[in-house]
C-alpha cells in the first residue's frame, strides 16, 4: 500500500505491532541512506524484505543499543554519523531500554527525557524525517515522545497489509501479490464523485506496473 509522503521533522508512528509497521514505512520511503538506531530488536531483515525486495536493505545503516545509556549515546552521535546522502532516520521502540532498567527510576526517566529532546533536535538539525515509535511503552513515556512529534502516522493491519493514515492522506489502493486493489477514493479521483461533472475528456487511464 502507498504511504503518505514523509516530511522533515519528528514523525511518530502509531503501530499495531513491534516492528513490521515501521519497516513497511521505511520500505515505502525508498530513502537513499537510512540511519537506524535500534532498540528491542526492531531492525529485522525479514521485515525490511517482506515484499521480497532485497534492494530494501541497501543504504540502511543499523546501530543496535542494548542499554539505555548506549541508546542515548547513539542518538547523540547520529548527527555526526549522518552524511549528505542521509535522508531518513529511524528510531523505533524509543522507550524500550529505559523502562524496567536496572537502576534508579528517576535517573532513567531523566535520561529518557533527554533522549526525546535529542530526537527533536536531531530532526531539526538534519532536516529529514525522523521516525519514532513506542508500541510497548507506558502511557506516560509514550505521551512524552508523542507530544514532541511534528507529524503522526497511524498504521493499521488490514487483509491487504498495513494501512497507513495521516492527516490529508487517503490511500488510493493496495499492492497485493502482484496486483493492485483500488479503493473508492481512487475512483472518485479518476472519475469524480456522484453528481460531479466528471472528467472533461475520455482519455483512458493507464496503470503501469514495473
Amino acid at each position: 500500500m502507498q504511504t503518505p509522503p514523509l516530511e522533515p521533522g519528528l514523525v511518530y508512528v502509531d503501530q499495531p505491532d513491534g516492528r513490521g509497521a515501521v519497516a513497511h514505512v521505511v520500505r515505502s520511503a525508498e530513502a537513499t541512506e537510512t540511519l537506524w538506531v535500534d532498540a528491542g530488536g526492531a531492525a529485522s531483515t525479514y521485515a525490511l524484505t517482506a515484499d521480497g525486495d532485497r534492494h530494501a536493505l541497501r543504504g540502511v545503516r543499523v546501530a543496535r543499543a542494548f542499554t539505555a545509556h548506549q541508546h542515548h549515546a547513539l542518538v547523540r552521535r547520529a548527527v555526526d554519523v549522518a552524511s549528505g546522502r542521509t535522508d531518513l532516520v529511524v528510531v523505533p521502540n524509543v522507550p524500550a531500554l529505559y523502562e524496567g532498567a536496572d537502576g534508579p527510576e528517576s535517573e532513567y526517566d531523566r535520561l529518557y527525557g533527554a533522549t526525546c529532546e535529542l530526537l527533536e533536535t536531531l530532526a531539526d538539525a538534519l532536516d529529514v524525517p525522523v521516525l519514532v515509535s513506542a508500541p510497548t511503552a507506558s502511557d506516560a513515556r509514550r505521551d512524552r515522545l508523542h507530544d514532541r512529534a511534528d507529524t503522526e502516522l497511524t498504521c493499521r493491519n488490514t487483509p491487504f497489509g498495513y494501512a497507513v493514515d495521516a492527516p490529508g492522506h487517503t490511500p488510493p489502493g493496495y499492492w497485493r501479490d502482484g496486483w493492485w486493489q483500488t479503493t473508492v477514493p481512487y475512483w472518485v479521483d479518476v472519475c469524480g464523485a456522484v453528481g460531479d461533472p466528471g472528467p472533461t475528456t475520455a482519455d483512458p487511464v493507464e496503470l503501469v506496473v514495473d
